[in-house]
């Protein structure tokens, strides 16, 4: 296991080699290191803002990690809790090999998490794969889960795959050879992820390289993207069609959509898809932004999050 700790590291030690890896991020991720122990190893969550209030849970896709999430958790702690994991093999988490990393065990890993906490009346927001991974918890207890906010993410198979997620799923070696050995996939987040390039700053997109910091990281992204269901027979398609059915529980509660309309991957036809199956979701656009919407556009993700919240106090809110 490259530059991680075992699975059977103590806490300490495990918080140890975090707050090693943010050194040279704290500027931009000043939070305290929190982790919990599922059954593959250590995984590391933020948890910010006032206990008793009702929690924000972010939930981060691939190859991004709970850094995504840090203009969510600036404006939103003076008032609400918010909770933002990285799922195993990402971000500050645990590397382990022996981690099967489909669809249902990241969801487990999330439900576990939100089990421990025991969060309730949670907002759910998610982003890229990170809608699956978070509906895909949420339709495992309901009724912890009160509202949602979507931004550029999917939840419900699909055949628009671009070419180069395309490229970096395929076998004979070429896919693993792309994004682990070259880090084509992550490597390329900070410059394909923006409309904007400039958008990010040096600082900004060093932080969004940690989770590719090593191979076992770039192993985990690679898994990542061979998890996609392309078809019947792939073993997380059962777990993606029960999300996509577990979309009409969200009918009857607050829904809000924010979607950077640049965006190569999930573009907006998946944001249509989204509207047509939850015809009562407020939607907000950002016509500018890209794939990292909640980076590049902080002010729409508000928006969202005010629509399924109700204005904030006025109390220099943003």
């Amino acid at each position: 296991m490259e530059r991680g700790v075992s699975v059977d590291a103590s806490s300490a030690a495990f918080r140890a080699r975090a707050e090693a890896l943010l050194a040279p991020h704290r500027r931009l991720w000043p939070h305290a290191v929190r982790a919990f122990r599922g059954e593959h190893g250590w995984q590391h969550y933020a948890d910010e803002g006032p206990r008793d209030a009702a929690p924000i849970l972010c939930v981060h896709g691939n190859p991004t990690w709970a850094f995504l999430w840090r203009h969510v958790i600036a404006a939103r702690t003076s008032e609400r809790r918010v909770v933002a994991l990285d799922h195993l093999g990402c971000g500050l988490s645990q590397r382990s090999a022996a981690f099967p990393a489909r669809l249902e065990h990241h969801a487990a890993n999330l439900a576990e998490l939100v089990e421990q906490l025991d969060l309730r009346d949670i907002v759910l927001v998610v982003h890229d794969w990170g809608g699956a991974i978070g509906l895909a918890a949420a339709r495992r207890a309901p009724w912890r889960y009160a509202k949602l906010v979507l931004t550029n993410t999917g939840a419900f198979p699909s055949s628009d795959m671009p070419w180069r997620i395309a490229l970096c799923r395929a076998r004979a070696g070429i896919g693993p050879f792309l994004v682990e050995r070259c880090n084509a996939f992550a490597g390329l987040l900070p410059w394909l992820g923006v409309a904007d390039p400039r958008a990010l700053s040096s600082a900004a997109r060093a932080a969004y390289l940690l989770p590719s910091r090593d191979r076992a990281g770039r192993r985990a992204v690679r898994k990542f993207v061979e998890d996609i269901p392309l078809d019947d027979a792939h073993p997380s398609m059962p777990e993606l069609l029960a999300v996509e059915r577990s979309l009409d529980d969200w009918r009857s509660k607050p829904v809000a959509i924010a979607w950077g309309e640049q965006d190569w991957c999930f573009t907006p036809r998946f944001r249509a898809a989204f509207e047509s199956r939850l015809p009562h979701a407020q939607v907000h656009l950002a016509p500018h932004a890209g794939h990292l919407l909640p980076e590049e556009s902080p002010a729409t993700v508000e928006a969202a999050l005010d629509a399924v919240l109700g204005p904030r106090k006025a109390r220099g809110a943003r």
